[in-house]
């Protein structure tokens, strides 16, 4: 009977361990689970940066094209208002030839559209699936506003544009957070206000 006792004695103590191994080992995988997710959740944000970036030199391309494209055209009208107002002004005692042409074509010059301008926009569903490339020069040149006046009504739209490189460093600052835990995705507009700060470029801070 005592044999028997002691028999049962060990196997609960062997129970008792294995209980407790098997603990331990819920909680190792419990914490690689957690790593493994944070992880895969930066893996995203990385694959996301390099689509965005990727997307915003291509429309960098096409921008300095056009412009180059727009600068030869302007310098051309430019030329021919020179030549232009210099034989109007021949014509008017008052007005030297030269000064009165080369006051046109400066005019004309001054007016050139803006090029190059390409803004990274995070929208109201937040990251990851709300970001959106602005190639601000070209929706000011379309809709004949300036390029802060688009940008103001982005920002009223719920949208927060900010600059390649200030979208880079951002992402740098939020892989960062989702490693340590304190942020994880999705991330919303209000998130990112409240715990992420960022330099947008040219309009100052935001956060």
């Amino acid at each position: 009977m005592s044999s028997y006792c002691q028999t049962i004695e060990t196997l609960c103590v062997q129970a008792r361990e294995l209980v407790t191994a098997l603990k331990s080992m819920a909680e190792v995988f419990a914490q690689e689970a957690v790593r493994l997710f944070r992880h895969d959740q930066v893996t995203r944000l990385r694959e996301l940066r390099a689509r965005v970036l990727h997307k915003a030199n291509n429309i960098e391309r096409e921008e300095t094209a056009a412009s180059y494209g727009a600068t030869k055209s302007s310098l051309y009208i430019g030329i021919g208002l020179l030549a232009a107002g210099g034989l109007v002004a021949l014509g008017t005692s008052s007005r030297r030839p030269l000064s009165f042409g080369a006051q046109l074509a400066k005019s004309d010059l001054a007016g050139v559209a803006p090029f190059g301008t390409v803004r990274v926009a995070i929208g109201p569903r937040g990251l990851p699936d709300d970001v959106i490339l602005i190639p601000l020069s070209r929706l000011s040149r379309e809709s004949g506003k300036t390029e802060p006046d688009v940008e103001a009504a982005l920002k009223a739209a719920g949208y927060l544009p900010m600059t390649s490189e200030a979208f880079s460093k951002f992402m740098n600052d939020l892989e960062g957070k989702v490693l340590d835990g304190s942020m994880s995705l999705p991330v919303t507009l209000e998130q990112i206000s409240s715990g992420l700060t960022f330099d947008q470029g040219s309009s100052g801070n935001y956060g």
